[in-house]
């Protein structure tokens, strides 16, 4: 199909990043996506992130969103010494995930396709429109558009948590809810036609779906898991 270009930024972590960023965030950093989230559990920012040399991480993350980052991790950084600068380059959603880095790009994958990080000018693009119904089907919901300040087990249970790497900020609420309950909701894209009247007036990223003709969305539902 193409590349959609999105609204994400680059921030550079260096000066011991990994002991840094280990404290900081839910997921082991040889993972592609991570979270910074509050004392509470409740998600400060979801982001992607790529390992660049022992000295330096790159995190890619909804432009609106890094002020609350910054601002959540300054008093860390100071006390670490940690330095943290944008980047430089272009995040692209290569929607085929067929994109070849050259030097100075990277490529981080997704659930289906794969972000690319880019000083270059790519096409052809893909629509918008496209764009929602592709992240529809392939369950990838946008921070800033379909969730924000989320209990993070309420987005995903998976993608941006490890249970066994050891301490981090707001882990306590998190691990008390992965073993000793379940998350109340859990967001899933449902056509809007098999939802309540609640859960249609909440509805996301709703599109047309191009093989149904039913609008699909995402939506936060009850979480019925066993």
């Amino acid at each position: 199909m193409g590349y959609f270009k999105t609204t994400k930024k680059v921030l550079s972590v260096c000066h011991e990043p990994e002991k840094f960023l280990n404290g900081l965030t839910a997921n082991s950093l040889d993972k592609p996506q991570n979270v910074f989230v509050n004392l509470h559990g409740r998600i400060i920012a979801t982001f992607d992130q790529i390992k660049i040399n022992e000295d330096q991480f790159l995190l890619v993350i909804e432009e609106s969103f890094i002020p609350a980052v910054l601002e959540h991790v300054d008093r860390y950084a100071r006390l670490s010494h940690a330095k943290i600068q944008s980047e430089n380059l272009t995040v692209y959603f290569d929607v085929d995930g067929s994109y070849k880095p050259d030097k100075g790009e990277f490529v981080i994958p997704q659930k289906a396709g794969q972000l690319v990080l880019t000083a270059k000018n790519l096409s052809p693009l893909v629509s918008e429109a496209e764009f929602t119904v592709f992240r529809l089907k392939n369950n990838i919901p946008f921070l800033g558009i379909d969730y924000k300040d989320e209990m993070l087990l309420n987005v995903s249970e998976t993608d941006f948590v490890s249970f066994t790497k050891g301490c981090f900020l707001g882990q306590e609420p998190i691990a008390k809810v992965h073993h000793r309950s379940k998350p109340t909701w859990k967001l899933a894209a449902k056509y809007e036609d098999e939802c309540s009247a609640e859960e249609k007036a909440e509805m996301t990223s709703k599109a047309p779906d191009p093989v149904t003709g039913k609008v699909l969305g995402f939506v936060f539902v009850a979480n019925n898991k066993d």
